[in-house]
């Protein structure tokens, strides 16, 4: 007898919130298959039961929150640097295979998540048909979900098994788990998607505020159809959202995510939402993981009061950051562009009178790693200059005083579109201290895919006015054109670097394996002894990027390793496509579902 796959027991959901009264025959208030499954308020209760699950993914993998870490944010794209930490083998591709520990941590939780939550949706789409219009928004709801999480899946391993109906007990033995052709997964994407278009609300009430709305489907329908060049289907959906006006883009980048409550604000088409308060969910450390622990140098300790204070706000607390903006990633904004410090934070002041150091007169300096020519440290005067509080700390300037390299984790910049200065305490080490929202679908996205839809429908004047929304608001003068494809690749980065938009990007437009392969990671543009490379073949004949490398005015003198380049060298092909699990192969049956081609 096949292996049961367990994302489909529908026993989890169906003993939620139940509690025993002894001395009574029947307990009332438990959920039973009949308030469940025979009346509309159940099927509503099921429908909102997938918020707080989908939030759960933050304590899947790990406590630092592996899964989530590559669901809603950057890591093996081509805008990131990365250090240490349970992910590094897969960011780095040393040991991304299906049977490996990241199968744990990313690949299987990922899939059984996805299909548990299918598995959910097709018991309320299936039940819902029989009350009609009394249930047509909850079917849209959770028509909604099954888009999304097939959207999800599909832009991961791209090869799925389909699953429309209930699991039962009399259906089990029946259930074939072979993979689909892609015009099967696509048509259901987009019946999904268009039936939640159809009936969901335009707005929500104050009592369900952060659940899915018109707006945030037709920016799923609008998704799909990208991926599958369906231009028009784009531009309407996008006209479409601007015509019912119940959303729009805040009027500069600083008022995106400087806030707690991601769903309120007005260009949020969809973020999950998080609260200390009950139900609110256990906290996640999301923000933690792309702000650098610049907090740990004795120069960042605040005098107050004449107490010495470590953790404070103006090196955004106690944070542990593993993975970082790249030079690539920082290179593609232009000098004065707003978003340089609504989303970043790349300037930390000396803090600490007591720790301030003599910075010596520059120096003409070639890095053998890079071959490039830097100055030593900032100072560009005739004597050495001392530091006093309030200057900005260089670590060339650390390095070439003291004679100590700085942890590279230090000053690198840092993503601060997650950081939490709301609900987590500023000395918080705890790995789920963040109640920040995460931020799935907002409007920015909706406009740069209308920008590319016009661009590849050959309308430069109305892809320009789309890609001059995003591009004007961060204080840049409006392009004219000729709009590229190179111009809305690197929009699409300035804007939406580190909300976990930027993989399925890449990915449906073909290009993800070549930017991986010439920008990904960044510290050493050539390896040293553990990676075995061609000097005379290095980003000349072999696809990567000779000319970059990383910017010294944020990476050079720090100890930078293999590890940090390990990426362009490991990527293959395949790794676009996520491997199927293991476990759920074994489930399944190999027979039926064969590992993807090349794992």
């Amino acid at each position: 007898m096949k292996k049961y796959i367990l994302f489909f027991c529908v026993l989890n959901l169906l003993t939620l919130g139940s509690c025993k009264k002894f001395l009574t025959e029947e307990a009332e208030d438990q959920f039973t298959a009949a308030t469940l499954f025979e009346t509309p308020e159940g099927l509503e209760k099921m429908a909102i039961a997938l918020y707080p699950y989908e939030r759960g993914l933050v304590t899947k993998g790990t406590a630092n929150g592996i899964l989530s870490a590559y669901t809603w944010n950057e890591r093996t794209t081509d805008l990131c640097n990365f250090t240490t930490g349970d992910d590094a083998n897969l960011s780095r591709y040393t040991s991304p295979g299906p049977s490996s520990n990241i199968m744990g941590l990313v690949y299987s939780p990922y899939w059984s998540h996805r299909y548990y939550i299918i598995g959910r949706t097709n018991e309320i789409i299936h039940y819902g048909a029989k009350f009609g219009d009394e249930s047509k928004q909850t079917v849209a709801e959770a028509s909604f979900w099954r888009a999304y999480c097939y959207y999800g899946l599909w832009s991961r391993f791209s090869r799925l098994f389909l699953s429309t109906e209930p699991v039962t007990k009399e259906n089990m033995g029946s259930l074939k788990y072979t993979p689909a052709d892609s015009a099967s997964i696509f048509k259901l994407m987009y019946d999904d998607a268009k039936r939640a278009v159809d009936g969901l609300p335009l707005t929500r009430t104050a009592d369900d505020q952060g659940r899915i709305t018109r707006a945030g489907a037709r920016h799923l329908l609008a998704l799909i159809a990208a991926w599958a060049k369906d231009w028009g289907t784009v531009t309407d959906q996008v006209a479409a959202i601007d015509a019912e006006n119940t959303v729009r883009l805040e009027a500069t980048p600083d008022k995106v995510f400087n806030r707690s409550d991601l769903y309120a604000t007005s260009e949020t088409l969809f973020a999950l939402r998080f609260s200390k308060e009950r139900g609110g969910g256990t906290g996640h450390r999301i923000g933690s993981q792309y702000i650098n622990i610049i907090a740990e140098l004795d120069y960042m300790t605040q005098i107050v009061n004449g107490v010495q204070v470590k953790y404070n706000s103006e090196n955004l607390g106690r944070e542990w950051g593993l993975v970082f903006p790249n030079s690539y990633l920082m290179s593609r904004y232009k000098a004065g562009d707003k978003r340089l410090t609504a989303y970043y934070k790349i300037d930390y002041a000396y803090q600490n009178p007591n720790k301030l150091i003599t910075i010596p007169v520059a120096q003409l300096k070639t890095d053998a790693s890079t071959g490039k020519t830097y100055y030593t440290t900032s100072n560009r005067t005739a004597a050495p200059v001392q530091t006093k509080v309030g200057d900005i700390l260089h670590g060339r300037d650390v390095a070439a005083a003291t004679g100590t390299k700085i942890d590279r984790r230090n000053l690198v910049p840092s993503s601060i579109k997650m950081y939490d200065a709301w609900s987590k305490p500023l000395d918080a080490d705890a790995s789920n201290s963040s109640f920040k929202d995460v931020m799935i679908y907002r409007l920015a996205e909706s406009y740069l895919l209308a920008a590319e839809a016009w661009f590849r429908l050959g309308d430069q004047v109305k892809a320009l006015v789309y890609y001059n929304k995003t591009w004007t608001r961060a204080g840049n003068a409006p392009e004219t054109g000729p709009l590229t494809f190179q111009m809305i690749m690197d929009e699409q980065a300035r804007e939406l670097a580190f909300e976990g938009r930027r993989w399925d990007f890449l990915k449906r437009n073909g290009i993800w394996y070549d930017q991986v392969r010439k920008y990904a990671g960044d510290f050493t543009k050539f390896p040293g002894t553990t990676v075995a490379y061609s000097a005379a073949t290095y980003g000349i004949s072999d696809g990567r990027d000779a000319a970059f490398g990383p910017n010294p005015d944020f990476y050079a003198d720090f100890n930078g390793a293999d590890n940090d380049i390990l990426v362009r060298f490991n990527v293959k092909p395949i790794h676009v496509n996520w491997p199927i699990p293991q476990d759920q192969i074994d489930a399944m049956g190999v027979q039926n579902f064969p590992q993807t081609t090349g794992y």
